[in-house]
């Protein structure tokens, strides 16, 4: 009522909904649908499939919860807690994908489901990775994941898939260590310079960073000798 003090009453109805509306809008944005902010759903696998397959990954994903939570071991559990993850890559929330992926591998170890699994997770990092002026951590790890994939299941179908998305991996790695080569080279450090170049040529000869690196590498080296050789 202080709110509204000194307004008509006629415009006050108007009013208080306009701020009922603000402040549901507000909430909601703040973790996600209302539905799924309750935790509201129905452990119906069917239906959640059927939300999944039209594309209402919001709808989809609190009926995958309240299944998984509530079926922890049918042979259905596996597949809602597949499809979950897929929902939340479809909402950008790659965590909480992560979190379907790793559980699905733990505790369904001969589920047909395992490779897609694993790619999956490798996704979930991969997705999370940044350019290579960045923190590399989700690199690597979704390297090393996309390795143990193709390790494990060399010819699954995703496996062409999983070998495009190793050399760009490996490039953008490489890439992270050309620009700190670099960096060494233009304030004159040369050792270390030489020593992440070389690096670089060792682990990643194959990438794009190679030449370039190798054209500054000999002059770090030539620098060097003209060091050596100043009386």
């Amino acid at each position: 009522r202080v709110l509204f003090r000194g307004i008509p009453r006629s415009m006050r109805s108007c009013l208080h909904a306009l701020l009922l509306v603000s402040l549901l809008a507000a909430w909601t944005g703040c973790g996600g649908t209302l539905r799924e902010r309750q935790g509201v759903g129905t452990a119906d696998f069917d239906a959640a499939k059927a939300a999944y397959d039209r594309g209402d990954y919001l709808d989809a994903i609190p009926d995958f919860k309240a299944y998984v939570e509530q079926f922890p071991g049918t042979d259905r559990t596996d597949d809602a807690l597949y499809h979950l993850g897929e929902s939340y890559i479809h909402e950008k929330d790659y965590a909480l994908a992560s979190g379907q992926f790793d559980r699905l591998l733990r505790d369904f170890p001969t589920s047909p489901l395992q490779p897609d699994a694993l790619f999956e997770l490798a996704r979930c990092d991969d997705l999370q990775s940044r350019g290579a002026q960045y923190d590399q951590s989700e690199t690597q790890r979704a390297l090393g994941r996309y390795n143990q994939f193709l390790d494990q299941y060399p010819e699954h179908s995703r496996a062409p898939d999983a070998r495009v998305r190793v050399m760009i991996l490996r490039d953008r790695l490489a890439e992270k260590r050309f620009r700190t080569a670099r960096l060494y080279w233009k304030i004159r450090q040369d050792d270390a310079a030489a020593f992440t170049l070389r690096g670089l040529l060792t682990e990643y000869p194959d990438s794009r960073w190679a030449s370039q690196a190798a054209l500054i590498l000999a002059d770090v080296v030539a620098r060097q000798g003209k060091k050596t050789e100043t009386p």
